[in-house]
């Protein structure tokens, strides 16, 4: 018994692991119809070099012509028959879970990231707010942003990062930054409501505030969280390395950096060597979801607090900042 419960795991391991063939990612795909339309002349020359192209069936050619007239493979690859930028395709498409705007390489990215900025909706829910500014005012943490869940990315963990600021032309340079310097990735924007505590260090605050009886003073912009998913782990360790060199702020007049570059940039991902570990709070009110980061000495005080009179939910992760973020959050400003 044991035996054949390993060997059904062991197969369906493989078939979820398996490549996508031609034929069956047009079905999936539902472009059957389509590839019914391509004549002989059309597959011939959308296929030039298929060294197949004698012996295989039409409709099989067909398929293969279609994949390559929508660049989702190659017919370098398919003489090799690596059916890996199907597969992945195909999956992508499937997956309905995800959300993006496109790629860093679609030439209508920057055009998609505007029009959704453009058409933010700040989130707003009074709950949640009220519960955060006291939790703010009492020194539970040093800020929290507020976002609706609908915007999400839902990226691969294990590939992606956030990247925070409150600045879309920000935002577009560092795309074109990426872009060249080779790096691709899906692109997410999602829009946040954002307070925190601001540094006196950082001079007069401009933008929107409100200042605390104590006097200090929180800081409430919208801004936005840029999600990117790469394709392996060593973009995503190019992509904080871009960061640090052209968009971490180090002197008051530094030149060479992109437009609105901060002093402490903030990316937050799964763990890299380098990071330092943070505690995320999750608390979630219908469509909206706060997320407050603090040192993992204050988690519980936080939690404590939040639940206090409340039905409000919190959920807990680990997850890790970049080290000039990581200052922040101990009262530093670089």
């Amino acid at each position: 018994m044991k035996n054949k419960i390993l060997l059904t795991l062991i197969l369906l391991n493989l078939t979820a692991f398996a490549a996508t063939e031609p034929s069956s990612a047009i079905e999936k795909l539902k472009l059957q119809e389509l590839a019914k339309t391509y004549p002989k002349e059309k597959i011939e020359k959308s296929l030039k070099g298929y060294k197949n192209i004698k012996t295989e069936s039409s409709e099989s050619l067909s398929h293969k012509a279609v994949l390559v007239d929508l660049n989702i493979t190659s017919v370098e690859m398919l003489n090799q028959k690596n059916y890996s930028s199907i597969t992945e395709y195909v999956s992508d498409f499937l997956d309905n879970n995800e959300n993006s705007l496109g790629n860093i390489s679609d030439k209508n990215i920057f055009e998609k990231v505007l029009v959704k900025w453009n058409n933010v909706v700040p989130a707003k829910d009074n709950l949640l707010l009220e519960k955060l500014n006291v939790a703010l005012a009492n020194g539970l943490m040093t800020g929290y942003n507020l976002k609706n869940i609908n915007n999400y990315a839902n990226f691969d963990k294990n590939l992606s990062v956030s990247y925070g600021h409150n600045d879309i032309t920000h935002a577009i340079q560092l795309i074109a930054l990426l872009k060249g310097e080779g790096v691709d990735a899906k692109v997410q924007l999602e829009p946040k409501t954002s307070a925190f505590l601001h540094n006196p260090n950082w001079g007069a605050p401009n933008y929107t505030h409100i200042i605390l009886e104590d006097g200090k003073i929180v800081v409430t912009p919208t801004e936005y969280d840029l999600k990117f998913q790469f394709s392996n782990n060593n973009d995503k360790i190019k992509f904080t390395k871009l960061i640090d060199l052209y968009a971490k702020k180090d002197s008051k007049d530094q030149e060479g950096l992109i437009y609105k570059s901060w002093w402490q940039p903030f990316i937050q991902t799964d763990k890299i060597e380098g990071y330092q570990m943070l505690i995320s709070h999750l608390v979630k009110n219908g469509d909206f979801e706060a997320n407050v980061l603090t040192l993992p000495k204050n988690s519980k005080a936080f939690i404590d607090f939040m639940k206090k009179g409340s039905n409000l939910k919190v959920t807990t992760q680990e997850i890790w900042v970049n080290p000039a973020f990581y200052r922040f959050m101990e009262g530093d400003y670089k």
